[in-house]
């Protein structure tokens, strides 16, 4: 009998969970679905009120198997969040299938957000700026 009522309990609370959140999903896939894709895939960039073409940027330059290391002009961000912590976890998503390397030595790419790549001291195979911003993807190596 008490197993009988655990198990009517436990349904009725995931029927009442699952309600809520199709609700929340359904409110949510009416926002978003009139988004195009590189909106949606640009969303949590811009969330951050971070331009999202600047991620465009650096991931046209990225490769599976890449290595990046991120090099970001230290910066406060928010009261809880500095400039190259949210540009670490941001590019840690954007940039998938590449990953995260914090070793300069392991690093195949070098993504520097508005820090000077020259003041790393390494030799980069190529380099590429965006235009007159001090943005560059600098690749050390092939992954």
């Amino acid at each position: 009998m008490l197993a009988a009522v655990a198990t009517g309990v436990a349904l009725l609370s995931a029927w009442h969970s699952v309600g809520h959140m199709r609700r929340i999903l359904g409110a949510e896939r009416s926002s978003y679905s009139t988004l195009s894709a590189t909106d949606r895939r640009r969303l949590p960039v811009s969330n951050m009120t971070l331009d999202g073409q600047i991620f465009d940027f650096f991931a046209a330059y990225l490769a599976k198997g890449d290595r990046v290391y991120f090099q970001v002009m230290p910066s406060g961000f928010s009261p809880a969040f500095d400039l190259p912590s949210i540009v670490a976890a941001l590019g840690r998503w954007y940039f998938l299938p590449a990953t995260q390397t914090t070793d300069l030595r392991k690093a195949t790419v070098v993504v520097s957000y508005f820090a000077d790549p020259s003041l790393l001291h390494v030799k980069f195979a190529t380099q590429v700026r965006a235009g007159l911003q001090p943005l560059w993807v600098s690749r050390i190596r092939a992954p």
